[in-house]
């Protein structure tokens, strides 16, 4: 009598749904092979992919990851690879919408009164020349106020000059850069109200920075002056974020393929003791095994 024929002993990870288990590597890293059960890949996974895309994001200042279309297929190459990483970059889709809106602008007057941590430089200008002084850090202090026509934004600025400690009053010459966008630094001018023994050609301003919020900087698309002026701060170091966040999604790309296809070998991917041998594998059934 013919030996009765065992039924294939399935793996772990062929229990679980596969389209679950691609879209949650789609989303988070590692999420997918968590859910099989294979934690032995999904921590790799999720430390190494968003460890290179996070890291990407701070080499660049926060201002690599957006959604700016360039095409007629209307989506950037940098972004179609990045995209790939899942959720960590699906909210430049809907960043790139807020920063198109007709509120989303530079500001050159206030609704209401400003108080923020500042930091920047001291800026001269006399006649045609400009040279940055020292550098600010503290507190500034605005509001716009009417005086008469036309209203004008004043107040103060608190803190040190290379580490020596100042106050100047300021007035007039204000811009604030717009809500919404790359960089977690709101460029800030203002002009200095002038002093009693300043040179005649001479005017001082400040110029730096203050914190934008983390929900309107984050994957907010750039515009061209902040792209430059990055390229010029951090040259090469600039282009290697950029293609670390890219890396990050193109290596999701293989994960969400593992998670779906399933694997050649990881912790959960071996036969049970006891399995029968799998075909191909150079095995015979009643062959000894070899250690």
């Amino acid at each position: 009598m013919a030996a009765e024929q065992q039924p294939e002993r399935r793996k772990r990870w062929q229990e679980k749904n596969v389209l679950v288990a691609g879209v949650l590597a789609y989303l988070i890293p590692g999420a997918g092979h968590l859910y099989q059960g294979r934690v032995f890949k999904a921590v790799p996974y999720f430390v190494c992919i968003l460890g290179t895309f996070f890291g990407g994001m701070k080499l660049g200042e926060g201002a690599v990851v957006y959604h700016a279309p360039t095409n007629k297929w209307g989506i950037s190459l940098n972004y179609l690879a990045q995209v790939c990483v899942g959720a960590p970059a699906l909210p430049a889709i809907r960043q790139t919408q807020r920063a198109k809106a007709p509120s989303n602008r530079p500001l050159y007057e206030l609704s209401q009164p400003l108080t923020a941590p500042f930091t920047g430089r001291l800026v001269t200008t006399g006649g045609a020349n400009e040279a940055p002084g020292g550098k600010l850090d503290g507190e500034i202090r605005l509001q716009t106020v009417s005086t008469g026509v036309i209203p004008e934004t004043t107040g103060t600025f608190t803190g040190t000059l290379d580490g020596q400690p100042v106050e100047f009053q300021l007035a007039g010459g204000f811009l604030l850069d717009r809500p919404i966008g790359a960089g977690f630094g709101r460029h800030l001018e203002s002009s200095i109200v002038r002093q009693p023994d300043q040179h005649p050609h001479e005017s001082l301003s400040i110029r730096g920075s203050i914190p934008r919020a983390f929900t309107d900087a984050y994957c907010a698309p750039p515009d061209e002056e902040t792209i430059q002026d990055l390229n010029r701060r951090l040259g090469k170091v600039y282009d290697l974020a950029v293609a670390f966040t890219m890396i990050a999604g193109l290596l999701n790309i293989l994960a969400i393929w593992d998670a779906i296809e399933g694997p050649a070998y990881g912790f959960g991917d071996e036969p049970a003791p006891g399995d029968p041998p799998t075909p191909g594998d150079g095995s015979k059934p009643g062959s000894p095994s070899v250690a």
